[in-house]
């Protein structure tokens, strides 16, 4: 038997699990065009499984800085296709300090945040969520089949 074979599909395999996280990294939030941001739900939930929420966080404060460097304000797509209830109630506390943190670190800097495939539940407990965003970027939220 070739054990070097084994060994480089081993390495190969590790390889191509990090590319595979970067990969969903990346699906997940990602520069759309100009000042537009795409943030994918079914991505986070899978990248979840990876790392922590605050790695999660931090990449998308990375996303945000490197188009404030070229704008003034950004727009954000956010795709919420296959998102549940108990998906809700896991991530409650990220999107709180998702929201929170943007809003202080980046404030006046959101111009919309677009929400799209959000399901008519969805729509139903979303004003449950928004107790927890400021008036201010209420009024910058919208949704859209």
């Amino acid at each position: 038997m070739n054990y070097n074979y084994n060994i480089n599909n081993i390495n190969n395999n590790v390889k191509s699990t990090e590319e595979k996280f970067h990969e969903l990294l990346y699906n997940f939030c990602y520069v759309k065009i100009n000042n537009e941001i795409e943030i994918k739900y079914k991505y986070f939930k899978q990248i979840n499984k990876f790392e922590d929420k605050k790695y999660i966080l931090d990449y998308l404060i990375f996303v945000v800085e490197n188009v404030l460097k070229k704008y003034e304000t950004f727009i954000v797509h956010v795709n919420i296709e296959k998102l549940t209830l108990l998906d809700i109630e896991k991530n409650k506390e990220f999107v709180v300090d998702m929201s929170n943190v943007l809003k202080e670190r980046f404030p006046d800097k959101l111009e919309n945040c677009i929400i799209y495939e959000g399901s008519v539940f969805f729509k139903q407990i979303y004003s449950f969520l928004s107790i927890f965003i400021d008036k201010k970027t209420l009024k910058k939220i919208r949704f859209q089949e």
